[in-house]
C-alpha cells in the first residue's frame, strides 16, 4: 500500500480549528496504519497531527507537529494513537477538551493527560474502528462525538 498524502482532507484543513483531532505517535511504526488512520480521519471529519519522530519519518509535514516546537490544539475530541506522551508533545495537546489515548503500554505518559485510556494494540483497535465506524451514518460533528463516547466508554477514567 502506498502512502497518500496530501491526497485527502484530513491532511489539508487547519488542525488548530478542528473539532476532532487524530495525532500519531511512534508506535504506529508502520505506514499502512499511518494510511488507515488517514482512512480513518476523513471518515470522522478530523485533522491529523503527529509527535517529531512522525515528522521525521516524513509522515505529515512540519505544520502537522504538535507540541512545544509545533501547534497547541484545542479540539472537542483528540484521539492519540501510538503516542508515548513525551511533554514536548502533550504540551500542544493539554488545550484539548477530551483525550482518547490508545498505546500498549500501560505506563505511557500519555495516559496522565488521557481522558480515555485504552491500553491494547494500537493497529487493532484501528483496524476495529475502521470496521466498525463504516456501518455508521454519522451526519455532522455532534454524530461523531456521540458515537466515539459510546465506543470508547468503557475506558473512561472516572474521577473521584
Amino acid at each position: 500500500m502506498e502512502q497518500y498524502l496530501d491526497k485527502n482532507k484530513c491532511l489539508s484543513g487547519n488542525p488548530e480549528t478542528a473539532d476532532i483531532v487524530i495525532s500519531v505517535g511512534r508506535g504506529i511504526r508502520d505506514i499502512r496504519y499511518f494510511n488507515k488512520i488517514l482512512k480513518l480521519a476523513d471518515m470522522l471529519n478530523a485533522q491529523v497531527v503527529g509527535t517529531r519522530p512522525i515528522l521525521d519519518l516524513g509522515w505529515i509535514s512540519r505544520d502537522r507537529e504538535v507540541g512545544l516546537s509545533g501547534l497547541k490544539i484545542a479540539p472537542k475530541i483528540c484521539i492519540t494513537f501510538g503516542v508515548s506522551g513525551a511533554n514536548f508533545h502533550t504540551m500542544g495537546l493539554r488545550g484539548s477538551n477530551l483525550i482518547i489515548s490508545v498505546n500498549n503500554d500501560k505506563k505511557a505518559n500519555i495516559f496522565n493527560i488521557a481522558d480515555y485510556c485504552v491500553i491494547k494494540d494500537v493497529k487493532s483497535v484501528i483496524d476495529k474502528l475502521c470496521i466498525d465506524i463504516s456501518k455508521k451514518r454519522l451526519k455532522n460533528t455532534s454524530d461523531v462525538v456521540s458515537f466515539l463516547l459510546g465506543y470508547f466508554d468503557e475506558y473512561k477514567i472516572n474521577e473521584i
